[in-house]
C-alpha cells in the first residue's frame, strides 16, 4: 500500500514539474514572440528605404574570378548578401528583412543571455562571497524565475527596440556588425554551456563550438575578436564569481579558445599584418597616418589624435544611450572634429575624465553592484576595438554601438531590478512605457531612409560641414533628374573640399558636375570646367569628360579613341570602368554602329548588372536594329532598376506606340516622364507625339512648345507629326508635314536621305 502510495505521490510530482514547465515554456514563447512583432513593426517603415554608402558592397555582383573575396575578407557576411542577391539582387526589401530578421535573433540571445545571467548571480549563494553579493537584494517579485524572466524580457526589449541600432539594422551593409554580435553571443552562449555541463565531453564539444562560433564571427567583422575579453569578463563575474583561483584555472581554457580562434582566422584575414601595422602607428603617436587601404578616406591625424578625438566620440554614443532622440542620430559624421589636444577643445579632457569615472567605479564597485558593473566594462571592451585601436578608421559611426549595447543594457535592466523593491506591475508598467516610446522612436528615425534624398539632407541639416554628406546628396538629386539641386550640391563640395584640401572629394564633384554639364548640353561651361578641371588634379577623370564632350559636339571617333585610352586608368575603380563602356556604347550608337554599342553595354553590365544606363542604351541600339522585342526588353530592365529615368520613360512611350499598342498604355510612361520635371526636351516630346496619336493635337501642341523651350531643334516638330498621322494612318497628314521638313537647312543627314527616299 506504502509503495503504490509513494508511486502516485512520484506521478503528481512528475505531473507538477511538468505543467511548471509548460507555462514557463509558454512564457518564453510569449516573449519572443511579442520580441519578434516589435522588431518588425519598429522597423517596418525602413523596408522599402534606399541604399547607402557602402551598400554598393552588398548589391555588387560576384562573379567567378571573385569568389576568392568572399573567402578571403568578411566571407559569412559576403556569403549573406550572394544569398539575397540570388533571391532579388536590386531590391533593398530583400536585404533589409533579413537584417531585421538577424536583429531579432540578437534580441533573442540577448535575452536568453539576461536569463541566465540572473540565475548564474543569484541562484545559489552557499559561499560567504555569494552571500554578499546577493545581501540585501532580494526582488518583490515572486520568485528568482520571475526576476529572471522580467531581465531577460526587458533587455531584449531594449536591444531590439533601441534607436542606436537602427545603422546596424537598415543600413545593409552593417550586416556586418549584427553578424559579428551574433556569432559573438553564440561563442559567449555555449561557453557558458560547456562550463555548467557535468560530462567532461560535452563540455569538450562545447569548447570547441565555442571556438568555431568565435571564428565564424571574425569572418563576418573582424571586431569579433573582442570575444575572448568579453567571455573572460563574463566568466569573472558569472561563472567564478569574483572567485580568482577558479577564473585564473578557468582562463587558460578562454586562452586557449581565443589564441586558436585568432590564430585560425589571421590565416585568411592576414590579421597579424593588420596588428602589426596599427603597433607601428602607435609607436609614431605623433606621426600623420599613413593611408592604408582599410582606412578612412582623407585620413589627416595622428593616432594621439585618434584616440583623444574618441573619449569624446565615445561620450557622445554615451549620451545617445539615454537620449536617443532622433535629431541627435546621425547616419554619417565624416569630418567629425578632431581633438588636437587634452584642451582643444575642453570636451576632450571632461570626456576623459567621464570615462574614466565609469571604469574607476565599474572595476571597484563591481562586488557591490555586479549587473551594473558588468554591462559598463562589456560596453567599453566590446567598443574599444574599433573606437581607440582602429587608428585610421572613420572616427564616427554609430552602429559600432551593436554588440557594446548588448551587455550593457542587461546590465543597467538587471541592476535596476534586483537593486530596487518595486512591485511586478509597476516594473512591466515601467518597462511598457520605456518600450513602446524606444520603439517609437525607432520607427520614426526609419522613415529617414524613404529614399536617399531624405537620408542625406538630413544629414547634412545635422553636419553641415560633412562634405561626403554634401556629395552623397548631390548624387541623390542627380539619380533624381534634379540636376538644379544636384549642381548646388557639387559646387558646394568643391568650394569645401578646395577649402580643406580635400583632393578626393574635389574631383569626384568636379567629375559629377562636369556630367551635369555635358548632359543639360550645356557645353561652353563643361570646356570650361574641363580645362579648369585638367589643370588642378592629376586624375583621368578630366579625360573621360573630355571624351564625352568630344562625341557631343560631333567629334565622335575622337572620343572613342579616348574612351579607349582611358580604360585601363578607370579600371581601378568599377564605378568609372561602367560609366565609360556606357559612354562608348553612346559614342558607337551615335556613329550608328549598333552592334559595336551593344557590346560596349553588355561589358558595363558584365560589371554592374544593376546599371540602368547601360541598359537604357541598349536599348536604344535596338530599336536602331529594329528589334523592338529586345529594345522593350532593355527598356523594362532599365526602368526596374532606375523606376525615374526620364529617357526609358519617354522611349518606352515611343516603342509602344511604334508596337501598335494602345495609345493610353504608352500615355502611362509619357506621362510618369514629364512629372519629373526633366531638363531634356525628350519627355516632352514623347508626351507630345503620343497626344497626336490620340488625337488631343491642342494638348500635343502645348508639349511641343514645352520640348522648343527645352532646346529641342525646330524641325522636330513636323517630323514627328508626320511620324505620329503615319502611326494613325492618316497619310495625306503625314506627307503634308514631311513636305514641311523641306524648309529647314539645318536636317540631319539621316532624315535628309530620308526625305529623299519620300515621294510627294
Amino acid at each position: 500500500m506504502g509503495i503504490m502510495q509513494s508511486g502516485k505521490l512520484n506521478q503528481q510530482v512528475s505531473a507538477g514539474d511538468w505543467s511548471r514547465r509548460s507555462v514557463i515554456i509558454r512564457k518564453h514563447a510569449v516573449a519572443l514572440i511579442l520580441l519578434l512583432f516589435a522588431t518588425f513593426l519598429a522597423y517596418s517603415s525602413s523596408f522599402h528605404g534606399t541604399w547607402a554608402l557602402d551598400d554598393v558592397l552588398a548589391k555588387r555582383p560576384v562573379g567567378l574570378g571573385e569568389i576568392g573575396d568572399i573567402v578571403g575578407y568578411r566571407k559569412v557576411a559576403s556569403f549573406t548578401f550572394l544569398l539575397n542577391r540570388s533571391i532579388a539582387p536590386f531590391s533593398p526589401v530583400n536585404f533589409r528583412l533579413f537584417n531585421i530578421f538577424l536583429h531579432f535573433l540578437n534580441a533573442a540571445l540577448v535575452y536568453l543571455l539576461a536569463y541566465q545571467s540572473i540565475f548564474l548571480l543569484y541562484g545559489r549563494s552557499t559561499r560567504p562571497m555569494d552571500k554578499k553579493i546577493t545581501e540585501g537584494r532580494e526582488s518583490p517579485l515572486s520568485s528568482l524565475k520571475d526576476r529572471a524572466f522580467s531581465v531577460a524580457l526587458i533587455s531584449g526589449g531594449i536591444f531590439a527596440l533601441h534607436p542606436l541600432n537602427i545603422n546596424a539594422v537598415a543600413y545593409i551593409v552593417q550586416r556586418m556588425a549584427s553578424l559579428a554580435a551574433f556569432f559573438v553571443l553564440l561563442s559567449l552562449l555555449s561557453y557558458v554551456a560547456a562550463d555548467k555541463s557535468q560530462r567532461w565531453t560535452v563540455s569538450l564539444c562545447l569548447y570547441f563550438l565555442s571556438a568555431i562560433f568565435l571564428i565564424t564571427g571574425i569572418f563576418a567583422k573582424e571586431n569579433a575578436v573582442m570575444a575572448a575579453p568579453l567571455i573572460m569578463l563574463y566568466d569573472y563575474v558569472f561563472l567564478s564569481r569574483f572567485d580568482r583561483r577558479l577564473f585564473a584555472r578557468k582562463m587558460l581554457i578562454v586562452t586557449a579558445i581565443g589564441i586558436a580562434s585568432i590564430g585560425v582566422a589571421s590565416h585568411s584575414l592576414n590579421l597579424y599584418s593588420r596588428f602589426n601595422e596599427l603597433a607601428h602607428m602607435l609607436m609614431n603617436f605623433n606621426q600623420p597616418l599613413p593611408t592604408k587601404s582599410w582606412m578612412a578616406t582623407d585620413v589627416y591625424w595622428t593616432p594621439l589624435e585618434h584616440i583623444l578625438t574618441e573619449f569624446r566620440v565615445v561620450s557622445r554614443y554615451i549620451l545617445l544611450i539615454f537620449a536617443p532622440l532622433p535629431r541627435f542620430l546621425v547616419f554619417d559624421w565624416w569630418g567629425y572634429p578632431v581633438s588636437h589636444g587634452l584642451t582643444e577643445p575642453i570636451t576632450t579632457l571632461l570626456s576623459m575624465a567621464f570615462i574614466l569615472i565609469l571604469l574607476i567605479f565599474s572595476i571597484s564597485k563591481i562586488k557591490r553592484f555586479p549587473l551594473l558593473c558588468f554591462g559598463i566594462l562589456w560596453y567599453f571592451i566590446a567598443i574599444s576595438l574599433e573606437s581607440f585601436l582602429a587608428l585610421g578608421s572613420d572616427l564616427y559611426f554609430e552602429h559600432r554601438n551593436y554588440l557594446p549595447l548588448a551587455g550593457l543594457v542587461i546590465g543597467i535592466a538587471g541592476q535596476i531590478l534586483v537593486s530596487f523593491r518595486t512591485k511586478e506591475r509597476v516594473v512591466w508598467g515601467c518597462a511598457a512605457v520605456l518600450c513602446l516610446a524606444l520603439g517609437s522612436l525607432t520607427f520614426v528615425r526609419n522613415f529617414v531612409w524613404k529614399d536617399s534624398i531624405t537620408l542625406w539632407t538630413d544629414t547634412v541639416q545635422k553636419v553641415p560641414s560633412n562634405i561626403r554628406a554634401m556629395q552623397s546628396l548631390g548624387n541623390a538629386y542627380l539619380k533624381a533628374a534634379d540636376t538644379d539641386n544636384a549642381r548646388r550640391c557639387y559646387e558646394k563640395v568643391m568650394k569645401m573640399s578646395g577649402a580643406n584640401k580635400r583632393v578626393h572629394f574635389f574631383n569626384d564633384a568636379a567629375y559629377s558636375l562636369g556630367m551635369i554639364y555635358l548632359f543639360r548640353g550645356q557645353l561652353p561651361k563643361a570646356k570650361k570646367l574641363i580645362d579648369e578641371f585638367n589643370n588642378v588634379i592629376d586624375s583621368y577623370k578630366p579625360e573621360i569628360l573630355r571624351a564625352f564632350y568630344n562625341s557631343l559636339t560631333g567629334n565622335v571617333d575622337r572620343a572613342i579613341r579616348q574612351y579607349d585610352k582611358v580604360l585601363p586608368a578607370a579600371k581601378a575603380n568599377a564605378t568609372d570602368t561602367v560609366v565609360v563602356y556606357t559612354l562608348l556604347g553612346d559614342s558607337y550608337r551615335a556613329k550608328g554602329m549598333a552592334n559595336n554599342a551593344i557590346g560596349s553595354y553588355k561589358k558595363a553590365l558584365s560589371i554592374d548588372p544593376g546599371f540602368a544606363s547601360a541598359y537604357y542604351g541598349m536599348g536604344v541600339a535596338y530599336m536602331l536594329k529594329r528589334d523592338i522585342p529586345l529594345a522593350y526588353n532593355c527598356f523594362i530592365k532599365a526602368l526596374q532598376l532606375d523606376p525615374d529615368n526620364t529617357l526609358a520613360l519617354s522611349d518606352m512611350a515611343d516603342l509602344l506606340l511604334v508596337r501598335g499598342s494602345k495609345p493610353e498604355d504608352a500615355l502611362v510612361y509619357a506621362r510618369r516622364a514629364v512629372s519629373k520635371s526633366p531638363f531634356s526636351y525628350q519627355p516632352y516630346l514623347s508626351m507630345a507625339n503620343v497626344l497626336m496619336v490620340m488625337g488631343r493635337e491642342r494638348e500635343a501642341g502645348e508639349f511641343y512648345d514645352k520640348a522648343l523651350r527645352h532646346d529641342m531643334p525646330k524641325y522636330m516638330v513636323p517630323f514627328n507629326k508626320a511620324r505620329a498621322y503615319y502611326l494613325k494612318g492618316n497619310a495625306e497628314k503625314a506627307r503634308y508635314y514631311i513636305s514641311e521638313l523641306r524648309r529647314f537647312k539645318d536636317l540631319p543627314e539621316n532624315i535628309r536621305s530620308m526625305l529623299g527616299n519620300t515621294k510627294d
